[in-house]
């Protein structure tokens, strides 16, 4: 039981101290820059597509892959 109390105090500690702080800034910031570089190769791709039929079939997958992620309704 004494290491239950010891490890909940730490947790606490750590969830309250500004080193959670600096890790969540640090985090968001790498996936921003992640999400920025791949926005930027989608983009040269794009570009790089002539005919209007493989601009269409690469939307449709993207319009597939998020609605595969949106709840179900009941």
């Amino acid at each position: 039981m004494p290491v239950f109390i010891l490890l909940r105090s730490l947790v606490v500690r750590l969830l309250s101290s500004s080193l959670v702080g600096s890790a969540v800034q640090f985090l968001r910031r790498t996936l921003s820059s992640g999400f920025a570089h791949l926005g930027t190769a989608l983009r040269h791709v794009w570009d790089r597509l002539r005919s209007q039929e493989s601009k269409e079939a690469i939307l449709g997958c993207v319009l597939c892959i998020l609605n595969m992620h949106k709840k179900v309704e009941t």
